[in-house]
């Protein structure tokens, strides 16, 4: 089926080192590797990077909750710089599974627990994922 998680996975997930970890009802884990390609001017992971990293996440945590979403709204905040080569835990969780609209929250930090961003997402559901 065209549609199932890992053929949506593999081409939603861009980044070539972006590995998931955990996949449960409200919550998943992924893992990505800072490569130099991720990197601004500075060589620090860009901004995009890292938002559309949580962007992704918060969109696998919506089908984890049984429906196909787009983001509605989203916050970021960006606490710490992270830099080529530093390995990066993606988390995110649901804090609210409604019928017309789900709420996630994103951290981006590494293994130590050295937090690189925060994000929130309201995530408006289009379609029930069919088992």
């Amino acid at each position: 089926m065209e549609d199932s998680f890992d053929a949506l996975f593999e081409k939603k997930m861009s980044f070539d080192s972006c590995k998931l970890v955990t996949f449960e009802k409200g919550k998943v884990v992924f893992e990505a590797d800072v490569e130099e390609s991720d990197t601004n001017p500075y060589g620090f992971a860009h901004g995009g990077y890292l938002y559309t990293l949580c962007d992704n996440a918060a969109g696998i945590l919506g089908y984890s909750l049984g429906s196909y979403v787009v983001t509605q709204q989203a916050d970021i905040r960006y606490i710490a710089s992270a830099k080529k080569g530093d390995h990066l835990i993606i988390e995110a969780t649901a804090l609210h599974d409604g019928r017309s609209s789900k709420v996630g929250e994103v951290t981006v930090s590494d293994a130590s627990g050295k937090l690189f961003c925060k994000a929130s997402f309201t995530l408006f559901p289009v379609k029930k994922v069919e088992e």
